[in-house]
């Protein structure tokens, strides 16, 4: 009886320490520590609009100094995100950066998280209802066109993960949405997952992606964290990506490449740009992450280690900026 009792004690503090263990490592993980919100002297505008049966939301940080014309900048979040966590994967740079030039910087929200992106496969409502997020998308241009004066000639899209896949769809399918795209840690979908059909026209595109990204794999497959969870279905590798779009714009030849500097030697990665531009051609530009993970690049992000390095060399949205202002 002794016997029994003690073995039941030891067994019982084995799983206590077990759990312990279990629930340090899944703190270490998943800890982050992101940007924190700055105080600017704009105004956060919150909307909604009908569309497809559905009431769909957003926010849009409108700048203290709105020009009379502005551009769009349109952010679109993750998986299992929303305009709040759009904002903050991007550390609010684009509200700084529309504070500085006068556009107004949007963060949609998916339909219950998600967005309805490029790809066949996807574990979530938007996909398996097949929600019509390229025609909300087009209905809050025409929304902040009206409400604000908003130039339909200077509409920008980017977006992250399941965001950034959003932002290959609408480059892909409706390509004159938007003058220029950039899409984060996401790579276009292997023919058998492609989800629509491309019209096939040029457009300028930048991709950033991690060669260590343990979600959207940097050499092509399937998209699935750590080979176990979420199954996003096959795409191509980051270079096929980008031949992809240069063999639309027709450009040739090596590119202008630049390595940034390594401002973090702790971060566990360094960054690369490579840009091809051409007179009367689109601009590609491939920004690459050595080392670097599933996370937008920014000098206070650090995501969670589940994730992969997060790169603090440089901000993601200065960059995109730069590269949305020199599109032809």
């Amino acid at each position: 009886m002794f016997s029994m009792r003690r073995r039941l004690r030891i067994a019982g503090l084995a799983i206590v320490v077990l759990l312990g263990v279990f629930a340090g490592v899944a703190f270490w993980a998943l800890h982050s520590r992101m940007p924190s919100e700055p105080r600017l002297p704009g105004k956060i505008e919150r909307g909604a609009l009908a569309h497809g049966g559905r009431t769909r939301r957003w926010i849009a940080y409108l700048p203290a100094k709105l020009r009379a014309h502005p551009a769009l900048v349109i952010a679109l979040h993750g998986s299992m995100g929303s305009p709040a966590r759009a904002r903050e994967a991007y550390g609010y740079d684009f509200d700084l950066l529309a504070e500085a030039n006068g556009f107004i910087a949007v963060y949609p929200q998916g339909y219950e998280g998600h967005w309805n992106d490029c790809r066949v496969k996807g574990p979530f409502a938007a996909k398996a209802e097949n929600v019509d997020d390229v025609g909300f998308l087009h209905a809050l241009v025409d929304r902040l066109v009206k409400d604000h004066g908003a130039a339909r000639d200077h509409v920008y899209v980017t977006g992250v993960s399941n965001g950034g896949a959003m932002t290959l769809r609408l480059a892909l399918q409706t390509p004159d949405f938007a003058r220029a795209y950039a899409a984060v840690v996401s790579n276009v979908p292997a023919p058998g997952n492609m989800a629509i059909t491309p019209k096939r026209k040029p457009v300028s595109m930048l991709l950033m992606n991690g060669t260590a990204d343990p979600f959207v794999p940097w050499n092509g497959g399937d998209v699935v964290l750590h080979g176990v969870w979420g199954n996003r279905g096959a795409v191509l590798s980051t270079q096929a990506s980008i031949d992809y779009f240069l063999a639309l714009d027709g450009l040739v030849g090596p590119p202008a490449t630049t390595q940034f500097p390594d401002i973090d030697p702790t971060d566990g990665s360094t960054a690369e740009r490579r840009r091809w531009i051409a007179a009367g051609k689109r601009n590609v530009t491939l920004i690459s992450i050595l080392g670097g993970g599933h996370a937008v690049p920014h000098p206070e992000m650090h995501g969670p280690l589940l994730l992969g390095n997060s790169n603090r060399d440089f901000h993601a949205a200065n960059e995109i900026w730069e590269f949305f202002q020199q599109a032809p």
